[in-house]
């Protein structure tokens, strides 16, 4: 076996779990999180850069989040379906409610793939792996203060695309009322 695949290996019994909860998380679907594993391991067996990287899994990290957000760019459709929910409805909480989460979930992962890569990195970093401020920055280089302003700044963008987002919405939906 080449050494690569070896150093793969090794990574995927150590991490694997964790990126595939990452790209659950980031997906909101464990059959496309599995596909994109799949992809993950693909594209880093097939890199050459991955030989020169320091901290593989910083870097396979950032390769799985650019793949999740990419997998919701290409979506055909940003609506999640009934079938598409994998949680069972019996814990408390009624299928409508999980419903509507699934779905504000999803328009906050939309717009968490608008952007710029390295604030979108800290960001689900700090949000949704809900890493400590000192670890992102030791992984992306950069000072706690910055990951701290990096973050500020990706949540007060993210707002700023959701009411945008929500007031298209309303316009469409006061449009298609008064055309009816």
């Amino acid at each position: 076996m080449r050494d690569r695949q070896k150093e793969l290996l090794e990574l995927l019994d150590k991490s694997g779990a964790n990126l595939y909860a990452l790209l659950t998380r980031l997906t909101l679907r464990e059959d496309v999180a599995e596909e994109l594993m799949q992809e993950l391991f693909i594209k880093l067996n097939n890199t050459s850069r991955f030989d020169k990287v320091r901290n593989r899994y910083a870097y396979a990290r950032k390769t799985a989040i650019n793949l999740a957000f990419e997998w919701r760019r290409n979506r055909k459709l940003n609506r999640v379906g009934l079938d598409q929910i994998s949680e069972p409805a019996s814990n408390g909480s009624s299928p409508l409610n999980k419903l509507i989460r699934t779905e504000e979930l999803d328009e906050i992962l939309n717009a968490v793939a608008k952007l710029n890569k390295v604030p979108r990195e800290a960001f689900v970093m700090r949000y949704i792996q809900q890493e400590p401020y000192d670890y992102i920055a030791e992984q992306l280089g950069k000072t706690p203060h910055h990951i701290r302003a990096l973050c500020s700044r990706a949540s007060n963008r993210l707002r700023h695309i959701l009411e945008h987002n929500r007031s298209q919405s309303f316009v469409k939906e006061t449009h298609n009322v008064i055309n009816q």
